[in-house]
Parts: C-alpha cells; structure tokens; sequence
C-alpha cells in the first residue's frame, strides 16, 4: 500500500513542477523545533517550493503571519504520543499529496506518500532526562529512518550519529543545516527597546529555549559567579557586566523553586523571559557576548543569530557548535566551569576590543533560501529516485 502511494506520487510530479508539500509543523512555537519549522516555510514560501500545506493546530495557524499563504490540516494530537504514532498517519488522508515531511524523529506510522524526517540530535539517547529514554528513542529513531525515504540532519555531527546508530547508506541521510532568520537583519531596533536594554548594558546574553540539563544553565551560573569574582571584568570596563537570560526555556525557571533560588543568590543576573523578535535583534545588539553553556548541542541557532548582529560567541567546544564559531568567537579550552568563565573572559575582552564585524561569507552559508532551496533539492529527489541524494 505504501509503495503504491510512492509510486502514484512519483508518477503525477514533474522534474521540476510545484509539488504538493505537508509538512508537520504541530511543535511551532515548540523550542528549537519550532524555530526549525517557521524558518523553513518561510523559505520555501520564499523560493516557490510550491503547494504547502501545514498540520497543526488552531493556535498554530493563529501564530504566524504566513497562515493564509499555506493551507491548513487542523489536527492537535500531542507529539510523542501513541495517538501520533499509530493514528495519525492515516487518519491525515493524504493521497493527493506528493510527500510528507515530519521536523523531528517522531514519524507517524501509516503515512502511504514519500517522507522525509528532520533528526535534529540524539540527545535522547546521549543525554537523557529520564533512565528509559535511551531504550524508546533508538527505536523511534531506527524506526523513522528505516522507513523515510531521505533523512536531513542539521549538522554533520548528528550526521554522522544518526548513521552509526541507524547502519543505514550514507546517501540516505542528507546534511542540510538551519537558516538564520532575516529579521535579524531587517528589524529596525526601536528606540524604547534600545533603552530598556541599553540601561543594562554591559551585559552577556544566554538564550535558553529549554532548562534541560545538556544546556547547561547551572554551569553558567557558576561560570559567571566565578568570573564577577575574578575581577578581570575592571580592565575593561568600570561595570561588572550583567548576565542576561533570554527565551521561552526561561519560564521554566519560575516553577523551579531552586533555580529561583540560585539565581536570587547570584549577584548580577537578569531574567528577560520570552522576547519578541523585535526584542531578541535589540538584544542582540545591545550584549557584549552570547555565552552557549552547553555540553551537548544538535545545531545552535542563537549562536547563528548573534553572529548576523556581529556579537561575539562564547561556547564549549561541542562538536555541532565547532561547526559554527568563526575566528571572531570564543571557545572555551574544555568543558570545565572554570574554562567557560576563561572564555567568557576572552569574550569580553574581544567585544570591547574593536568595531563588530560581520562573517558575511559564513553566514551565506546559513540563509534561510539556500537552506529551503536545498531541502526542495531533497524532496525532488525523494519523489525521483533516479536522481541520487
């Protein structure tokens, strides 16, 4: 049945006619999947990708300002449920499509068209929260690559797990990385905004879209304590600067009794919470250095979005971010507390040592249209085998 759909669908689509598009976009708004998912619609929207049609829900659509130039499958089953796995797949009827194309490792079963699934990192398996979720992430993700007929991984880090976990052909899974958004570049900071901000000054910025433990956000504490302690911060500046915490991750810390705590206790740090885009392009530009605390990283779009604003990245030497940094950042010696607050030593000294400069030859690399032309290669070839990935 599904090799038929496959077949149908390779049949009615031109080598280089508009196809029929659906792509999973039910964790918008959802961490770094969700940026993931807006960045890639925008570009395909962007390229004349062609028909697009989202599933999600209500809220979904009301979320995004491109909601009437797609169409709409309205479907609020949560992600990582059974009824996801087993249900929705064939209850999404979707024949008259070409492919379906699922942002994360969690591929429904009963899908009868072409697919393609985004495996992100495999920080389930690496890093996990919970003692089971190493046993149920290997088979969800073995499961969705075996069936995908092309998998996309967004750094070649995660590449290279995905093939040693799954054994599949190299060809099969594509490296396609994330896009940096365009807002960056064309939102005019508001002055209200370069105010607010601007009074904190200086400051380093940490944007957080989820507290898990691999983002590291109690080594950063540390970090920054150790680094106010050292005093270095004077030959720089007459201030301290501040340490900023940014994003949707940071709503987690108001439930957390003890992160409130900490941070109470810790002299100089300011939560900023969800910012709008228009906030986080002012925040951006206003901090002295984004610091990326993290010990284990699938890609890293905030160390993309500081670079297109000339802002200087502080990080640990993990494989996908070692992917990104250019020579104007910052890479700690290892992954040691200690030699984050070095780093961010070095950040510092970097912000305030010159004019900001922009990688504009390595951020070619990452524009949304050249990541959406690329994934539009993939579905092309997906739908014509013949043409190999």
């Amino acid at each position: 049945m599904e090799s038929e759909g496959r077949e149908l669908a390779a049949a009615r689509v031109g080598q280089t006619g508009p196809l029929r598009i659906v792509i999973d976009a039910r964790k918008l708004g959802d961490g770094g999947i969700g940026v993931y998912i807006d960045n890639l619609v925008r570009g395909l929207l962007e390229v004349g990708a062609g028909a697009i049609t989202l599933v999600g829900s209500p809220l979904d659509r009301e979320r995004v300002e491109y909601a009437n130039d797609v169409k709409w499958i309205l479907d609020s089953t949560p992600s990582y449920s059974l009824n996801e796995m087993f249900f929705l797949g064939r209850r999404l009827r979707l024949s008259h499509f070409d492919l379906f194309h699922a942002p994360h490792y969690t591929l429904p079963l009963g899908i009868s068209i072409p697919t393609i699934v985004t495996v992100h990192d495999l920080i389930h398996v690496e890093c996990p929260e919970r003692f089971y979720y190493p046993w149920v992430a290997r088979r969800l993700i073995r499961s969705a690559v075996k069936r995908a007929q092309a998998v996309i991984s967004v750094s070649q880090h995660t590449r290279r797990a995905v093939l040693d976990l799954c054994g599949v052909e190299e060809s099969k899974v594509v490296y396609v990385p994330n896009g940096v958004p365009s807002f960056l570049r064309d939102v005019a900071t508001a002055p209200a905004l370069g105010r607010r901000y601007g009074e904190l000054a200086p400051f380093f910025l940490s944007i957080f879209s989820t507290i898990k433990p691999h983002k590291g956000l109690h080594d950063l504490l540390e970090a920054y304590t150790l680094y106010r302690a050292s005093n270095t911060w004077s030959e720089v500046g007459a201030r301290c600067p501040r340490l900023v915490l940014a994003g949707y991750g940071t709503e987690e810390i108001l439930n957390s009794s003890g992160l409130l705590s900490t941070i109470s206790q810790t002299e100089g740090v300011h939560i900023a919470g969800p910012v709008s885009r228009e906030e986080l392009s002012t925040l951006y530009r206003k901090a002295s250095a984004l610091v990326v605390p993290s010990l284990l990283e699938g890609f890293c779009l905030p160390a993309l979005e500081a670079q297109a604003c000339g802002l200087p990245v502080v990080c640990r030497p993990v494989p996908a971010l070692q992917e990104l940094v250019t020579d104007s950042d910052v890479m700690a010696a290892d992954g040691s507390v200690g030699a984050l607050a070095a780093a961010m030593v070095q950040g510092m000294v970097r912000s305030t040592s010159g004019a900001r400069s922009l990688p504009l030859k390595h951020l070619e690399l990452y524009s949304c249209t050249r990541t959406a032309k690329q994934v539009l290669d993939v579905y092309r070839r997906v739908i014509h085998p013949t043409r190999s990935l």
